[in-house]
């Protein structure tokens, strides 16, 4: 256990895919609720939110699984195994940006239920804004690592907090405004935030390697 209080690259990469999985499990379970929300209550926005985290969750899986099954083989093996997969998840989170349409439709039409006062919006606000920074910095941080396995990783955690903005100004909206005006806002800021998720996940698709050499 130690060596997850070192500052070595190898802890960081340690500490970094114990993260991953404890963030599968957390948006596995924020899926399955939607999805009972969605079925029970025939709420849309929560169904189809639902599959873009079942999404998140199989990408997650994919890259946890990889590094066990590469954990024996020799760093150039496990490097190439490595960057073919940081390509195939590259591909599949643009195609998987996609499945916002839906629930971003959803929120500009203001069909996404909001239950919810003024102090847990503010509370939400902050915890969004922790997540925010948190996210950008460990995605700093991996990016100075040729572990493309660990880089996928915080790209999907930058895509997913990304996506908690986006919930985030649509419940501002909803609690704080009223009007035509921010039914404007949150398409605006909506339509912003998707292509800003599109635009990020294309350009890393073409960076490749971050490096610096492996932990």
């Amino acid at each position: 256990m130690n060596i997850l209080l070192e500052h070595s690259p190898k802890a960081f990469a340690l500490r970094s895919f114990l993260s991953a999985a404890l963030s599968l499990v957390l948006s596995f379970l924020y899926l399955v609720y939607n999805f009972l929300v969605g079925v029970v209550y025939h709420a849309l926005w929560n169904f189809s939110i639902s599959f873009y985290y079942l999404s998140l969750v199989m990408l997650r899986g994919f890259i946890l699984l990889g590094e066990k099954r590469w954990w024996q083989e020799t760093p150039p093996v496990r490097k190439k195994n490595r960057q073919m997969l940081y390509r195939r998840i590259c591909k599949w989170l643009f195609l998987v940006d996609f499945l916002l349409i839906v629930p971003i439709a959803l929120m500009v039409l203001s069909q996404r239920p909001v239950n919810m006062g003024q102090i847990p919006a503010i509370a939400l606000a902050a915890y969004t804004t922790y997540r925010v920074t948190m996210a950008v910095i460990r995605f700093r941080k991996s990016s100075r690592s040729e572990n493309l396995s660990l880089f996928a990783l915080k790209i999907i955690d930058m895509a997913d907090t990304l996506v908690s903005v986006l919930t985030l100004q649509n419940t501002m909206v909803t609690v704080f405004g009223s009007g035509e005006s921010t039914l404007e806002l949150t398409a605006y800021t909506s339509g912003a935030i998707f292509l800003a998720l599109l635009v990020f996940t294309a350009v890393l698709m073409r960076k490749g390697a971050p490096g610096k050499k492996e932990p």
